[in-house]
């Protein structure tokens, strides 16, 4: 695991969301991402009295989760039909070999499918006929 640290741009990374009505969700999440503003990470930790920390925290693996690059074959998590998007990263972000861990994610463009075009009005977000199309900042 890395070490947090504070991302002084914003950065971007590759995530699948679950559709539901016009809105964005996670696929272990119960409520739509934010529109306004980012998303915030929590860690179920600070729920107890032992080492309450800002996600995404060293040692944990609490954070909002992307990955560096389009996924080759994207995946249905847990067996659900994903939506896939771009998310922009920013707050502490915790660097790995395939992906990240932010403290806060916004999305910012989504992967054109039939029923996101409610979606991305709503969410303000760029609709890409292809998640390659993305120009982005990336972290090394």
């Amino acid at each position: 695991m890395g070490s947090p640290r504070k991302v002084e741009g914003p950065l971007y990374g590759y995530r699948a969301w679950r559709l539901r009505g016009n809105g964005l969700y996670s696929f272990t999440g119960w409520r739509p991402w934010p529109t306004d503003v980012p998303k915030a990470a929590l860690c179920w930790r600070n729920f107890f009295p032992v080492n309450p920390h800002v996600a995404p925290g060293s040692g944990c693996n609490c954070g909002i989760y992307a990955w560096k690059n389009v996924p080759s074959t994207p995946c249905s998590p847990q067996g659900m039909a994903p939506v896939w998007g771009v998310v922009e990263l920013t707050g502490k972000v915790v660097s790995h070999s395939m992906g990240y861990r932010a403290q806060y994610a916004k999305p910012v463009a989504i992967k054109y499918s039939p029923g996101v075009e409610e979606v991305a009005v709503k969410y303000g977000l760029i609709v890409l006929e292809d998640l390659i199309d993305w120009k982005g900042n990336t972290l090394v």
